[in-house]
């Protein structure tokens, strides 16, 4: 059985390896380590822009959090808590979307194990459980009900999500890796259908180590929610322009559960006095005081999260002050599912020497907060050409890419920001004099790809 295991993850990983392709402080005082702050599943690295800050000056800093999942070639892996819950509204029936969604979701049900457990949930105007959350012993029962699936009516996502999660709550205290897939095609326009009380449901449900995957398919349905369910419930989110792409994207998923290798992962953030919070570029969090908290979910093999915060420290007096206490806490898969905390802390020198705030900075991570704006301006850009501004568009455009490209001349310059670039020519391109209308099926899949590239580029 184990080797049958080992062999499908395998399997998993080879293909998630093809389907990724291309794409996505020695000097600091460190305290002391708690017994459970090693690990080999998990390499983390915290630094700073500008260890050191001319007395009296700008006190803008920038922490950079490196996050990577270390590389196995296999594990015997978590078993998983998967739900789907796909969209069988009338929509779907359009260029045999629903047909695709069956065939990918039996794809994946083929390589869940016994120990594995699965459900199934369906939506339209109403919403059916077509197959409760259970250990999946009888695959050809579970096939069968995916299959029996046809489109009608209307779309309410948010019962859909709402029962999802409802299947994994249900287990809650499991150790398994616990996903809902949503899948769908239009706009929600039956139940709950605004975007930040939608939010709250996906961000409650990742507190509890439930995270949601969104996958939009085709041109009509809302990237805003959609982006928002996936940010704010710890989840992954896909564009998915055609249903022929259905069953690479959910083996791609799929891949990534199989390959996890930290679980339930969060930073927690404990600023100093009077050191300030300016920005989280590109992750949702919640702050109390002077305490901050990102949900991360789960980290997989080969997977790097590279999140960059924005901090104002005072500079009134010279010498060493601290700034920031940051931990990594989560669950290690590869270890005997045992918690694990990896804990820094940082502190900066305010001094009246200009020359050694220059000598001391890392210009990795002042470059890689100027890649985080030119991502921000992309996609400020993608919503002015959405709003019909095409020329404020493009201005936008402009100012990123020529930061990007001074990135790109430096010794500074990653594989990251040369693909950066390309993308924004790219969209300077589709924005040229002859632009489709932002409504028109060319501008639709404009609005949604440069988002999605925006959102990858922060992260």
């Amino acid at each position: 059985m184990i080797r049958e295991r080992k062999s499908l993850l395998l399997f998993f990983l080879g293909t998630f390896a093809l389907l990724v392709g291309g794409r996505y402080i020695g000097a600091f005082p460190k305290i002391s380590q708690p017994l459970n702050s090693t690990t080999d599943s998990v390499i983390w690295n915290v630094g700073l822009n500008r260890p050191f800050l001319h007395r009296g000056s700008n006190s803008e800093v920038l922490l950079n959090l490196k996050i990577k999942g270390q590389e196995f070639s296999s594990h015997e892996r978590a078993p998983v808590n998967l739900v789907l819950v796909i969209d069988r509204s009338g929509s779907m029936s359009d260029s045999g979307k629903l047909e695709y969604a069956k065939d990918a979701a039996k794809t994946i049900i083929s390589g869940l194990a016994s120990e594995d457990r699965l459900s199934v949930v369906a939506y339209s105007t109403g919403v059916q459980l077509l197959y409760p959350i259970q250990y999946l012993r009888d695959k050809e029962r579970a096939i069968l009900v995916v299959d029996s699936l046809y489109p009608t009516n209307s779309t309410n996502l948010s019962g859909g999500l709402i029962m999802g999660i409802d299947q994994l709550t249900s287990i809650e205290g499991s150790d398994n890796i616990n996903r809902v897939i949503l899948l769908s095609d239009g706009l929600a326009n039956v139940g709950i259908t605004n975007v930040d009380e939608l939010s709250r449901v996906a961000s409650q449900a990742a507190e509890r180590g439930i995270h949601v995957t969104t996958m939009g398919l085709g041109l009509h349905y809302d990237e805003n929610l959609m982006m928002n369910l996936a940010e704010y419930g710890a989840g992954n989110y896909y564009f998915i322009e055609s249903p022929t792409q259905l069953a690479g994207i959910f083996k791609k998923e799929f891949g990534q559960m199989l390959a996890t290798v930290a679980k339930d992962s969060v930073v927690n953030l404990s600023l100093s006095p009077e050191v300030e919070l300016k920005e989280i570029f590109g992750y949702t969090h919640t702050t109390k005081d002077c305490f901050i908290q990102i949900n991360l979910g789960d980290l997989h093999s080969g997977q790097e999260r590279n999140i960059l915060i924005k901090l104002n420290a005072p500079t009134g007096s010279i010498g060493k002050h601290q700034l920031v206490n940051a931990s990594l806490e989560f669950t290690d898969i590869l270890n005997n599912n045992r918690n694990v905390k990896l804990e820094k802390e940082l502190a900066y020198q305010v001094t009246e020497d200009k020359s050694k705030v220059r000598a001391n900075e890392d210009k990795k991570i002042s470059a890689r907060g100027v890649s985080v704006n030119a991502a921000y301006d992309l996609y400020r850009a993608v919503t002015e050409y959405e709003k019909g501004n095409r020329r404020d568009a493009l201005s936008k455009v402009k100012r990123a890419l020529n930061s990007v490209v001074e990135i790109n001349n430096s010794p500074q310059k990653s594989d990251d920001t040369i693909k950066q670039e390309d993308v924004l020519r790219g969209l300077m391109e589709d924005l040229a004099e002859e632009a489709p209308a932002p409504g028109s099926a060319s501008g639709k899949k404009i609005i949604k790809e440069y988002k999605a590239e925006a959102r990858e580029q922060q992260k």
